[in-house]
């Protein structure tokens, strides 16, 4: 399962890759955010933002013992 959080990375550190729109409105704005997927040494990060309030999300796997 996956979950959205505080990001732990940061994105200044990351290489942009692609961007798509999400179906997901900010709790802030209420517009649509994005999905986007920045790479940094050999591993992807996934994050949801919103361009406007420049509010950014990373998606963390959980395994099921992690609730």
């Amino acid at each position: 399962m996956s979950r959205y959080i505080t990001p732990i990375e940061d994105v200044n550190e990351l290489l942009f890759v692609s961007e798509e729109e999400s179906d997901i409105k900010c709790g802030k704005c209420n517009k649509l955010m994005f999905y986007t997927i920045y790479y940094k040494e050999k591993e992807s990060f996934d994050f949801l933002v919103c361009k406007d309030c420049e509010i950014y999300m990373q998606r963390v796997i959980l395994e099921d013992d992690d609730f």
